[in-house]
Formats: structure tokens, sequence, C-alpha cells
């Protein structure tokens, strides 16, 4: 039979997209493989872009699917719905093609394929053509390997050309067609061992052969010109948790050409970061917590960011995790120059309006008590500073489901020693919270319509702290209550009251979860977001006929279509027990880490 041209086209073009689809078909990978002889980084040139590597997916992928955060996610109504959707049946009638054509099982053709380690390099070829790919798997079988290229290529009428490089065979595969103009490039690949290397750039494939070779003639590692030996890459590669299913290495630098001019000071803000970046990495959790945890990489020691003086990190002051209930269904912590903050603040309005800025501050001095709003106050405000909502005790249809509080912690200055120049700090404060809430209350009282129940101020005094509140204000009793460490503003008494009381094993702190995720990944990272999903699911369960209507009343009061999209957040809320993002800002770097799971430990 007469090859077809265009039949030929489409198959060659089915083959340059089979090592992506290979790629993310890699979770469905979880038997053993041999263990890599070395990173496959070492064949690399150091001029990628970007380049993200995969190790040991055996144990970690197995680990994954046998956990409790996998298990119960594949339990819920919207994962069994994602299984009948069309893209599901879609992906199997593909997969099995991909098997048809090669006669091989799926998952074992992964595993002989891919092996333990597969590596992926992305190289800029400047703003006028398409960056070029590099990719490195090592395999379990060469020889059993290139007769399933051979086997394949015959099957497909896709013709293979050899050459050599260095000495070492070099194969190109590419379409047969009688047009010359219509021919596509090939695509070139070698076997350097167990390696397969596989690019459309037939320099960048020589470019890893000539790295083989030199470590074949015994040449030093630490002098060639590879990505392993890329300062940054090292640097970056310690950085991260050395048990990462994979990685993602971005080398800024190679990038730079892409850089517009900034237009105005948000772009020149970002234009900033971009050239004191050095590197980023990012590397993927496999266990019962899957997690994403991502380092910025400053390429100077000495960087001055305002954002990083703001959101500073001392390891000498303690967590506030102690002060938050379990039950808070979410937490924001961190910790904040308060004073910093507010300084920037005041020379940006004091620059645009001088003369009410004066005013200003001329009334909240003596609000005050004769001390600074900045040089005094703010100063002695954080650095921790802490947000928690927790369910309402009553719910009802014109108020939020839950209550909040704000903490912040208060460190008077250094010189303030004495009792009374503490209470001075205190009585200020006092002072700005009492002239509020008096605000307030007058600008409620006024209303006609209140006469009959005027909202009143109570105080409550305590041998630990002092607690203010206003009653009778609608759904809310704004509240604050200051003590010798902490100024505390919540949207109800109770809260106040549990913060000041709350016991250390009754805490956020003496949560397993919590604890567990705070040892792996958030010892040192300070600013911290956190959703208790457990509390949620408890809060749904107790409110679930109240928070039907509530949808429903988004829903055109349709009670049937809120009770069913009550229903599937519960679904999909099931199967796991919290989500994360945690951050730690430093001089020389910025390390985020966002993550999901469970409470039950990975069997």
């Amino acid at each position: 039979m007469k090859p077809n041209p265009s039949v030929n086209c489409r198959r060659l073009t089915t083959l340059r997209f089979v090592p992506a689809l290979l790629l993310s078909l890699l979770c469905c990978l979880s038997a053993h493989t041999a263990f890599a002889s070395r990173p496959l980084s070492q064949l690399v040139d150091q001029k990628a872009g970007l380049y993200l590597e995969a190790t040991q997916l055996d144990q970690h992928i197995k680990q994954f699917l046998h956990s409790q955060l996998a298990s119960r996610f594949r339990e819920t109504d919207v994962f069994q719905h994602w299984l009948r959707s069309q893209d599901v049946k879609n992906l199997k009638q593909g997969l099995t093609q991909l098997e048809t054509l090669t006669q091989r099982p799926l998952l074992p053709l992964l595993r002989d394929l891919f092996g333990e380690s597969v590596g992926l390099a992305v190289f800029n070829n400047g703003p006028d053509q398409n960056p070029s790919i590099l990719l490195l798997t090592d395999v379990k079988d060469p020889a059993a390997t290139r007769a399933l290229f051979a086997d394949w290529f015959q099957k497909t009428g896709v013709r293979v050309t050899e050459s050599t490089h260095l000495d070492i065979p070099c194969f190109t595969a590419s379409q047969q067609t009688a047009d010359a103009e219509k021919a596509s490039p090939g695509i070139h690949y070698t076997f350097l061992q167990q390696t397969l290397i596989l690019s459309e750039n037939e320099n960048l494939l020589h470019s890893s052969v000539a790295l083989f070779a030199a470590l074949q003639e015994g040449k030093p590692l630490k002098e060639q010109n590879c990505l392993y030996n890329h300062k940054m890459y090292q640097r970056a590669r310690a950085v991260l948790a050395d048990d990462v299913t994979g990685s993602a290495f971005l080398n800024p630098r190679a990038w730079d050409e892409f850089i517009k001019p900034p237009r105005n000071e948000v772009e020149q803000g970002i234009v900033n970061w971009w050239q004191k970046t050095g590197a980023l990495i990012a590397g993927l959790h496999l266990k019962n917590t899957l997690a994403l945890e991502t380092v910025i990489l400053f390429n100077s020691e000495v960087i001055d960011l305002p954002l990083l003086n703001i959101l500073q990190t001392s390891a000498s002051t303690p967590d506030p995790y102690t002060l938050i209930p379990q039950k808070a269904l979410a937490v924001m912590a961190g910790q904040l120059n308060l004073q910093l903050l507010t300084q920037k603040f005041v020379d940006f309005y004091a620059q645009k309006h001088p003369e009410k800025w004066k005013k200003i501050h001329a009334a909240s001095v003596g609000l005050l008590g004769g001390l600074d709003p900045i040089t005094d106050i703010a100063s002695a405000l954080g650095p921790n500073v802490l947000f928690y909502s927790v369910p309402r005790q009553q719910l009802s249809f014109d108020a939020i489901s839950f209550d909040g509080l704000i903490a912040m912690q208060l460190s008077p200055p250094e010189n303030a020693s004495s009792s009374s120049e503490k209470s001075s700090y205190h009585l200020a404060l006092e002072n700005v919270a009492h002239f509020l809430m008096n605000s307030v209350l007058v600008q409620h009282n006024t209303d006609a319509k209140h006469k009959d129940k005027p909202a009143i101020l109570k105080v409550e005094d305590h041998d630990l702290y002092h607690l203010r509140w206003i009653d009778h204000l609608g759904p809310y009793q704004p509240a604050y209550g200051i003590s010798d460490q902490q100024l505390v503003l919540a949207s109800s008494p109770d809260l106040v009251r549990e913060f000041f009381t709350l016991k250390s094993e009754d805490s956020l702190a003496a949560l397993p979860l919590f604890q567990s995720w705070k040892e792996t990944f958030f010892q040192e990272e300070k600013q911290l977001c956190f959703l208790n999903i457990s509390s949620i699911r408890t809060f749904i369960e107790q409110n679930s006929d109240f928070l039907a209507e509530q949808l429903s009343r988004q829903q055109d009061s349709d009670l049937a279509k809120g009770k069913s999209k009550l229903a599937g957040l519960k679904s999909l809320l099931e199967s796991f027990d919290g989500v994360f993002l945690a951050a730690g800002l430093q001089k020389t770097q910025v390390r985020i880490v966002i993550g999901l799971g469970s409470l039950s430990p990975t069997r």
C-alpha cells in the first residue's frame, strides 16, 4: 500500500504529543522501577529557562493513592460525576487507541518508558520563535524501548534516519511525504545508556550528548556546563524539601527580553521584583497532604523591598496558635510591622492632603492623651496579628453566619518600663475605643426607630483583661478587650471572653492535623491562612436546614436547588479536613506553601 501523506502527517503530529500525554498520565503509575543512576539535570544545558523533573514516582504515587485524602475523594459525588462525564469517556477512548497502537497495556508501557525519573527542559529561542523542549527519561529496558519505537514507527509510516554525534548514534523520526514544503520538522532522539532523550531541536540533543560524552571521558562533573552545576539551581534545590515528588525550576534571566518597560508604579514594582529574583522553584508533595511548595530566591542577600519589611519575620516571636480555638472556621495569622505600614500610608496621605493631615494628626494626639499615633501607638502594636471566625450561636437571615475576632499583640517600646508608662498606652487605646463606640451609640440612638430600645454600652473588668461592648445594636455586639499583652476587637463579647480564657489543650495548636502540618510545612513560615474543613463540615451538618434555605434565596427561592447545592458542597468537603497557605518572608527568599489534606496518617 502507498502511504497517505495526510494520514502520515496526522500520525507524526500525534507522535509529537505522545510524550506530553504520557507525562499527564504519570499519576496512574504505581509499579516498582529501577532507581535513576544520576540526576537528569546533569544532561541539561545551563541555558534552560524552565526545568521540570519528577523522581521516585512509584513510591510517592503509590503512597498517595493509598492515602485517606485520595480514598475519600474517590467516594465523593463530584468525583463519581466526573467519572461519568464525556471527558473521561474521550480519555478512555484515547488510551484504548494508544494500547491498540503499541499492543501493550498502558501501565507497563508507562513503567518501561519513564522508569524512575522524568525531566522536561524548556529553552527560550527569542521573541520571534517558539521555545524548544527537551524531554529526558530513564527507561527500564533500552533495548525493549528501541524495539517498541521501531514497531511504532513502522505502523505509523514514520521514517527514521540515523546519524552520529561524538560517536553516539542519534535518530530523527519524520513523516514520509512527497511534498518537501509540507513536511514537518522531525523529532530527534537518542539513548544515552538508560536515558532516552527527545527534542525537536537537534542542537539541544547534541548538547546533551556532549555533556554525556564528557562524563564518559572522565572529565570532572563540576566543570561541565550543565544545569546541575548552575549556582541558582543548586541553591534552589537546597531550599526545597528532599522528599518532593516533582519540582519546577524557573531561571528568570532566560526570559528577561520579554519584560517590557514599566508604564506605571504597579508595573515598576513587578519589574523590580522580577529583576531581584534570581530563581524560582516549586515542589509537589504527594502524601496524605497534597501540597505545593514554592520558593522565590533573590539574586542578592542585600534586598530592600517594602513588602518584606512590612511582613516582618522574627524567629524569637512565639506563634499565636494557642490563642485560637479549635472550632475556628477560618484563620489568618502572621507578623506585621504596623508602624511601617502606618507610616507609609500617612506619608502617602500627607503628600496628597497636607492640610487635612495636620488637623487629623492634631486631633489624634489629643485623643491619645499626648501620644503620637505613629511613633508611639503604632510602634506598640504587633508584631503578631491574627483574625479568626467561629459559627454564630444564633443564625439569622439578616446577618452573616459567623462571628469574627481580630487580636493584636501589644509591645510597648523598651523605654516604657514603669507601670505608669505602660498604662498610658492602654489608656490611649481605650480612649480611641471609647470614642468609636460612643460615636456608634450616638449614630444609632438618634434614629427615631430605635428610641424604644436604645443601644447601651456594657462594661466588664476582670483580673487579666477589661471588656467593653455595645448591646442592642441589631444582630451584632461589637466589643473590645485589652490586657497587658493583647488588644482584641470582636463582633461578640463572648469571643473576647473565650480568647482571654482559652486553654492551650483546646486551642488550634493542639489539633493533631494542625500539629502535623506545622512540623512538616511551616515551622518558620509566620504568615498563615487556614481553613478548618472539619469545623466547617460540622457547622453545615448542624445547620443544614437553615443554610439550604439561605442558599435557596440565591436560587429563585427554590428550596430543592438550595439543598442540592449544599449537598454538593458537603460531598466535596468530605474528602479532606483542612486547607492552608503559609508564607515565610526573609531578606534572601520568600517561601510559600499551599496544601490540603486529611487527618488520618498515610497508610
